[in-house]
């Protein structure tokens, strides 16, 4: 069954970390799939995420990627990586 997304998603479970657009640390999360184009993040705990934001993909924080946030519904949150 094809969900309509542009690019397959991928389960994974990772931790990451939000941070705003100046680099201040906002919120850890998990990630919890991941695509080309963007991913389902968990975070631990409710807070409203930036609508633009970095997120570090990996434990040290050496992965990151710009992401715009698609939606959010408490905890749990879709985000879009930014072209470029």
């Amino acid at each position: 069954m094809h969900s309509g997304r542009k690019s397959p998603r991928r389960n994974i479970f990772q931790i990451g970390k939000v941070y705003d657009t100046d680099g201040n640390p906002v919120v850890e999360c998990f990630v919890r799939d991941v695509s080309a184009t963007g991913a389902r993040l968990e975070l631990r705990e409710d807070v409203s995420l930036p609508e633009s934001f970095v997120l570090a993909l990996t434990k040290d924080g050496n992965v990151r990627r710009a992401c715009q946030k698609v939606w959010q519904l408490s905890v749990v949150a879709g985000v879009q990586f930014a072209e470029g």
